[in-house]
């Protein structure tokens, strides 16, 4: 690890140390029919720059976390290319295996535009394709409506549920007050009809005659001393118990006499218990009243109207539906019945037509052979020994400081395990850099011999700060090393990253879901969503002026050190059905110079008559 520290630690823009393009990553699961794609990552492009921190945030399951992962290439990309210092170390092939399906689509569409009659018939069924997709999108905007008028129709007795249970909760309170403040008062007039400070007095000398006593027994039981010696411990012993009653009696008399003064009977307690009893009968009535008057006043909402509101919205929509899917039948019987028509009246193929079957089959193989061989070009940047030597000098500290470290093996083989592999340094080349980089982390070289479940969550994370660390490289992938340890040892983790970064100048791309940490240790900042990169921007800038709606929501839910604050504060619920991107498909468009916001093109130019822009 080199430990020379740079003069010059600012960003560079003109520099891309990563370079991440339309980085795709689906899982599959099952097989056949029942086959499922999940979009982990999809689509996700960016450039990270040299000395740069670029933060990478989102939810739970948002697919940032793969996103590292694809790109430290423990995944394999599905589509998509990664540059490191502009070598591709990893690529995805999956867009040229649709486009090898597509040419045998395009070919086999060809070869029946030859035939007249399977023009036509294409012709019918790529119109009835047209339809039946506007038709059932139709159904899918009624689902949704339906939705919506759900929500509004339930509204009502929602609020009216919540405002309820308030009223309920604040007067069961408030009735407990009442009674705990009356037991209160009531034991602190029980209290007067007895001398409190003669049984302080009593306790106390109680007190001091049992340690009395123990001590005579102690004494009495000692096998070392001689009885003359231990007649003489028992007369001090006496006297100093004197001493100490006299003293407790010098101390209370006083105190007693005062406290006789103030003694009541315990029928005037009663009478007082009495008095309180009924001011705390009057203060329940009171709240009571209070409490039905507020109660009388809640807008109560009809819930047999609602109930039919539900029905007569549910059996419209079971309509509407209806009526759509017997358009769709009606469609395809006219298809069907076109086919029939234009087979009834085939014509044969010409000599001509039989050449141009040749050139297109032709055609489909060149294509195909193409694309084979750019997919075989894609298969040799993942796996090409170029590749992985430049792969080395990308490092990734990992999420869990726990389950990152083989417990079996000491921090000198976790830390020194990358060299051991990669060069060709002696043990005790490699057992000196350990120690350096140990000391670097802010841990003793005495650690080196150490295993794992020794040390606490902030140490082991040090440790694999330290693992990345030793390899010197160009670039680190954080992924949330921060997430799995206490507040405190959080903020030691983060300084010591953002002393590294200063000190070598080491470009992080840094994924979190604390938007607190990363606006303190970020340049630039990446939200995600599903998969997608939403939106992008300087991190003072992205705090500033949050553009996506989801963006807000994520900035809405930052907790606030005021309480006063905290407790106004509206929490921004994002609904994905805002957006329709069934046929206007959205991509990150730049809205202002670095910041970049995921809209569709109906999105962005409303977007831009928001801002005056023409």
């Amino acid at each position: 690890m080199a430990t020379k520290k740079i003069l010059n630690n600012d960003v560079n823009y003109n520099e891309k140390v990563l370079e991440v393009n339309n980085l795709t990553k689906h899982f599959y699961v099952g097989v056949g029919k029942n086959k499922l794609t999940i979009p982990a990552v999809d689509g996700v492009s960016f450039d990270v720059y040299k000395r740069e921190v670029f933060g990478l945030v989102g939810e739970s399951g948002c697919g940032k976390t793969t996103t590292g992962r694809t790109i430290m290439k423990l995944y394999n990309p599905t589509q998509g290319t990664v540059k490191l210092n502009g070598k591709v170390i990893g690529a995805g092939y999956a867009d040229r295996l649709k486009r090898i399906a597509d040419i045998k689509k395009e070919a086999k569409e060809k070869l029946l535009l030859l035939n007249p009659t399977k023009k036509q018939i294409i012709d019918v069924r790529h119109r009835l394709e047209t339809d039946l997709a506007l038709r059932e999108g139709e159904i899918q905007m009624i689902l949704r409506d339906k939705l919506e008028a759900e929500k509004t129709i339930k509204h009502q007795l929602i609020e009216y549920q919540k405002a309820f249970y308030e009223l309920n909760n604040d007067y069961e309170l408030d009735i407990e007050k009442i009674k705990y403040e009356f037991e209160i008062k009531k034991t602190e007039i029980l209290q007067k009809t007895v001398n409190q400070s003669e049984l302080e007095y009593k306790k106390r000398l109680n007190g001091l005659k049992h340690t009395f006593k123990k001590k005579i027994e102690g004494i009495k039981d000692s096998a070392a001393l001689e009885k003359e010696i231990i007649n003489q411990r028992l007369d001090q012993l006496n006297i100093d118990y004197e001493s100490k009653v006299q003293a407790l009696k010098t101390e209370f008399q006083v105190k007693i006499k005062e406290d006789e003064t103030r003694i009541i009977s315990k029928e005037q307690a009663k009478l007082e218990i009495k008095k309180l009893l009924e001011i705390m009968k009057s203060d329940i009535a009171t709240r009571k009243e209070k409490y039905l008057d507020d109660k009388e006043k809640l807008t109560v909402p009809d819930k047999s109207k609602s109930k039919n509101e539900l029905k007569t919205l549910s059996e419209k929509t079971k309509k509407e539906i209806k009526d759509i899917r017997q358009k769709i039948s009606i469609l395809k019987k006219e298809a069907r019945k076109q086919i029939l028509e234009i087979s009834k009246n085939a014509e044969p193929l010409n000599n001509n037509s039989k050449s141009d079957i040749e050139q297109i089959k032709k055609w489909e193989k060149e294509q195909i052979e193409l694309e084979k061989l750019k997919i075989k070009e894609l298969k040799n940047d993942n796996s090409s020994k170029e590749a992985l030597t430049h792969s080395r000098k990308m490092q990734m500290i990992f999420q869990d400081p726990i389950s990152s470290l083989n417990p079996r093996m000491t921090v000198q083989e976790i830390i020194g395990e990358g060299l051991t592999i990669n060069t060709s340094l002696t043990k005790e080349e490699i057992k000196e850099k350990v120690g350096e980089v140990l000391e670097l982390v802010g841990l003793n070289r005495e650690y080196a011999t150490r295993y794992p479940h020794e040390f606490s969550g902030g140490q082991r994370q040090r440790i694999g700060v330290a693992r990345a660390l030793i390899m010197n490289p160009d670039f680190i992938i954080a992924d949330e090393p921060i997430s799995a340890l206490d507040v405190s040892i959080r903020a030691q983790v983060i300084n010591l990253l953002s002393e590294l970064k200063d000190n070598f100048g080491l470009t992080i791309m840094f994924i979190a879901h604390d938007l607190s940490v990363v606006r303190f240790f970020c340049d630039r900042i990446a939200v995600m969503y599903n998969g997608k990169i939403v939106e992008m921007a300087d991190s003072s800038e992205l705090f500033s002026n949050p553009i996506h709606p989801y963006t807000k929501s994520l900035l809405s839910a930052i907790p606030q050190p005021d309480p006063d604050t905290e407790k106004n504060r509206t929490r921004i619920q994002y609904n994905p059905n805002q957006h329709d991107y069934r046929v206007d498909k959205p991509s990150l468009k730049e809205i202002k110079e670095k910041h970049f916001v995921l809209f569709n093109d109906a999105e962005f130019k409303s977007f831009q008559e928001s801002q005056g822009v023409k």
